[in-house]
């Protein structure tokens, strides 16, 4: 398994992953777009991970051409979603970037219709473990504290099944 070239982000992802103390994960990406509006949002209301994206290398904020804005609007008003979400997808299409990063449940479906693959902050630790990034008691440890220190809603019995899912990963030597 390799490292993906490119992705696009909304903020959830990105605000997850600094309230674990653990934004080094993106690695598995070697570059990370948001939109200026995602960018904002974190940044702008000092949300945590405003620091990370601001001195991260891998992410770069990107405005959206006209054709995309529209886009970002008819998905917004279409399917109600919040403007993160509608500018990334619509920026994600724009560039054709295929990787999407959202926790957002409406949004996974929504990216999906639109044919982009999608992970959240779960499978953005997972596939830094498959890559050797991290261990894998550090891999338990951040699943762990997904659901204990940050605003993401994962359940004890999810946490469970995927932390079984990592020691038989490691188990089996893959």
């Amino acid at each position: 398994m390799k490292k993906i070239s490119i992705a696009v982000s909304n903020s959830e992802p990105l605000i997850h992953l600094s309230q674990i103390e653990s934004f080094d994960v993106l690695n598995i990406v070697k570059n990370i777009y948001i939109t200026q509006e995602v960018f904002d949002e974190i940044c702008s209301f000092n949300l945590p991970g405003n620091r990370e994206v601001r001195k991260s290398k891998l992410i770069e904020a990107k405005n959206l051409k006209d054709k995309s804005k529209d886009l970002s609007k008819l998905i917004s008003e279409k399917y109600s979603l919040d403007l993160g979400e509608s500018t990334s997808i619509a920026l994600a299409k724009q560039e054709k970037i295929r990787l999407f990063l959202t926790d957002d449940l409406s949004a996974r479906i929504i990216a999906r219709e639109f044919r982009l693959e999608v992970h959240g902050t779960i499978g953005i630790i997972l596939r830094a473990f498959r890559l050797s990034l991290i261990t894998e008691k550090r891999t338990i440890g951040l699943i762990q504290d997904l659901h204990k220190k940050s605003s993401i809603f994962i359940t004890t019995d999810l946490v469970n099944y995927v932390t079984k899912e990592i020691r038989k990963f490691s188990s089996n030597g893959i």
